[in-house]
């Protein structure tokens, strides 16, 4: 992948919408010198804290980052968790007015303790009420954004957002536009995302949606076309972890093989692979520039600590 490639990919800057579950990335960093008296586990001594964005925060952060004009609509909770999101969006420059903000749900915060680069627990609060109200709220912020957009991710992480009756809608409006949807899946039934353009599954994901293990690129071509008919999809990029990534589309059928030199922390690579996967297609490049351009980001990412976005300076040293 050449710099002169990514330098096109950050000059397309288009116009991307991120719709789904967005949360609050919370990191305890610190060092273990010893054991507690009180139970058998061990003292973090604390050194920092940092907040970030996540879920399809984080995919926002991924796609400012790589040069789209990016926004969200998403829902939060009336709390402290919620105010720091809008308060970080506000500093990247994302409006916060497509936010539907609820007094029944609490904002998803995920809290991770990390002591000498390894991860020790991790601590979730999410409490999704989703009520018609926030629903009709949620739709009628589609109706508002949706024509204005090159593009759509659907960043589901089963937190509320994207039910069926929101997918469905987001998925009609935009073919009726001939918007291009990319999809991060969740969950076992993936018929809401019908009549989407990309998905891109991780391979436990496929293999949980599909109810069958995956053993090899025969398996995943079959899953990949199994997913792409039963769905309407034009194709499904798999993600493989170590062994890569594989995509089976309509117009083509091929595999990678991983970027990652080290694997420290796999938080987030989803997000960062339908980010830039998403802006190479709107670039104009083909599928198998896009697989490799967004193939090239996950690897970098996972060597990283904690939910990391990508940055094109780290694209540009690896291109060199």
């Amino acid at each position: 992948m050449s710099v002169r490639l990514v330098d096109k990919i950050q000059r397309s800057s288009p116009t991307i919408l991120a719709i789904g579950d967005i949360m609050l990335d919370r990191f305890i960093f610190g060092n273990v010198h010893r054991v507690s008296p009180e139970a058998p586990v061990p003292i973090v001594q604390s050194m920092e804290e940092k907040y970030s964005l996540g879920g399809c925060g984080n995919v926002l952060r991924n796609l400012i980052n790589l040069g789209a004009q990016a926004s969200v609509i998403s829902l939060i909770g009336a709390d402290q968790a919620g105010e720091k999101i809008k308060q970080d969006l506000k500093k990247k420059g994302i409006s916060t007015r497509f936010i539907v903000e609820s007094k029944s749900s609490r904002t998803t915060e995920k809290m991770r303790i990390v002591a000498d680069g390894q991860q020790l627990v991790r601590v979730d609060w999410d409490v999704s009420n989703l009520t018609n109200q926030n629903l009709n709220q949620i739709l009628e912020q589609i109706s508002k954004k949706i024509a204005d957009v090159d593009g759509i991710i659907i960043s589901d992480y089963n937190k509320g957002v994207c039910i069926e009756s929101v997918t469905k809608e987001i998925i009609n409006k935009a073919r009726e536009l001939r918007i291009p949807i990319f999809v991060d899946p969740k969950g076992k039934k993936w018929e809401k995302y019908y009549g989407a353009s990309i998905i891109t599954p991780n391979l436990k994901e496929a293999e949980n949606a599909l109810g069958k293990l995956l053993k090899n690129d025969s398996d995943i071509e079959k899953a990949g076309m199994e997913i792409c008919n039963d769905l309407s999809l034009d194709a499904c990029l798999i993600t493989r972890g170590p062994n890569g990534m594989s995509y089976i589309g309509k117009d083509a059928k091929f595999h990678v093989s991983s970027e990652a030199k080290e694997i420290y922390d796999v938080s987030g690579a989803g997000d960062t692979v339908i980010a830039s996967f998403a802006i190479g297609t709107l670039a104009g490049f083909d599928s198998e520039t896009v697989t490799r351009f967004a193939n090239k980001a996950a690897g970098i990412v996972v060597g990283h600590i904690g939910t990391t976005a990508i940055t094109i300076p780290e694209l540009k040293e690896v291109s060199n």
